[in-house]
């Protein structure tokens, strides 16, 4: 069972790269950076992105890969970029519904992007309740965009958090839906 999403046709590197990436991460142990400024303490997406600094770089990413939009040379950056094989990775936080297609578009308009990928968390939290919204929007986005993007996939790594049992942390817990 695959635990991300597929939009569009992923080659069998990319595929066994982002096999090995979920595997090395499944239950690693995410600490926040900063208090919390909710009721629900779930690490950021500051928090995540952190911590996969050193197993991205390990695998040959560039964290905060500075870009220019092809017409304006105005500047974007991905949180994760991989020039040999043209893979991008935006790290999503709880506000998700909201700003992924800003994310997704960032794929789009970068020329060398092949691959973009997103991770979502699985749950919005608002005032200590939980929606899909994140979920839900991330998917409905990639699945519009497939129809319109010159990338040759788009994947969404959909996850969510577990209490540690007496430590300062969470749990990285990945959604198969």
């Amino acid at each position: 069972m695959s635990m991300y999403f597929v939009f569009g046709d992923l080659d069998s590197a990319t595929k066994g790269d982002l096999d090995a990436l979920v595997a090395k991460t499944q239950g690693m142990i995410v600490g926040r950076i900063a208090d919390a400024r909710s009721a629900t303490p779930f690490p950021s997406s500051v928090d995540l992105e952190g911590m996969l600094v050193p197993i991205l770089e390990e695998r040959g990413f560039e964290h905060h890969a500075r870009l220019r939009h092809p017409r304006t040379g105005e500047g974007f950056e991905y949180d994760f970029w991989r020039g040999h094989d043209q893979v991008a990775m935006e790290i999503m936080g709880y506000r998700a519904d909201d700003e992924v297609y800003k994310d997704i578009l960032k794929f789009h308009v970068h020329e060398q992007t092949r691959v973009g990928v997103v991770w979502v968390p699985r749950w919005k939290w608002i005032s200590s309740r939980r929606a899909d919204t994140n979920f839900r929007a991330t998917m409905k986005a990639l699945a519009f965009a497939d129809s319109y993007m010159r990338v040759d996939a788009l994947v969404a790594i959909a996850y969510d958090w577990e209490a540690v049992p007496s430590a300062d942390g969470w749990y990285l817990r990945f959604v198969a839906e």
